[in-house]
This record gives C-alpha cells, structure tokens and sequence, in this order.
C-alpha cells in the first residue's frame, strides 16, 4: 500500500522554530526521526513490522511505476550514484534522506494520475544533469 495524499514533514523549515532552544545535533535526531517516520507513512508500515514487508512495498512499487520514463530515468541515475546497473536499487536510494520528498510527489503524482506535473519534475533538474 503506498499513501499518495501524505506529505511530508522532515524536510520543512518550520519543523524547528526560531524560538526552540535547540542544538544542532537535536535538530538533527528530530529530522530523522520524521524521516523515518515518514518514510513507514508514505508505506503504511507500521513501525513494528519487519524488514521483509518494506522490501516487499518496494518492490510492489517498482512493478507500478517501471513504466513511467521520468521515473526510470531517475531510478536509472540513483542507481549509477553507487555503481549500479540494476534500476531497482534505485528506487530505494530515492527513497532515502535526501531525496524521499521529493520522490514522493513524483511517484504520488504518476499513481493518481499516470502523470508527473512539470512542478514535480522540476525538484529533480539538479539531480538528473
């Protein structure tokens, strides 16, 4: 199951106030937690289950959108960052800290309507040059 209307809350800026007395290494703990938070949303997962079923979500995932170019392209070159040629390992890296809210608009999109809008494409100019 993949939740295309949740958005996402790591990436923010008003995660963390001005006004809260935090350290940089707080603001770094709360920012992966809902990260990984996040992450088992967009997947309804929940955080007590295995390993084994966000593998599985991925892979579910992968056989709905291998068809979509944009997002081929992307996995394609996610894949290449660590010398891969197996586009399904890229899929996983963009799902990870960097790049998941991102991706999530992108896949959300191309699963409600089998498009990607222009707006969402463009999140990803610097990474695909």
């Amino acid at each position: 199951m993949y939740d295309t209307k949740f958005e996402c809350r790591y990436h923010k800026d008003d995660v963390i106030l001005d006004t809260d007395d935090v350290t940089e290494n707080d603001i770094s703990f709360i920012r992966n937690y809902l990260y990984k938070e996040d992450l088992l949303n967009i997947f309804t997962i929940d955080y007590s289950d295995n390993q084994e079923i966000f593998e599985n979500s991925i892979y579910e995932l992968y056989e709905k959108i291998k068809n979509c170019e944009f997002l081929k392209e992307l996995m394609k070159k996610a894949a290449s960052i660590i010398f891969l040629s197996d586009i399904k390992y890229g899929l996983c890296i963009l799902y990870s800290y960097d790049y998941m809210y991102m991706t999530h608009k992108c896949v959300s999109d191309y699963l409600d309507s089998g498009n990607i809008s222009e707006e969402n494409k463009n999140l990803f100019k610097d990474f695909i040059k």
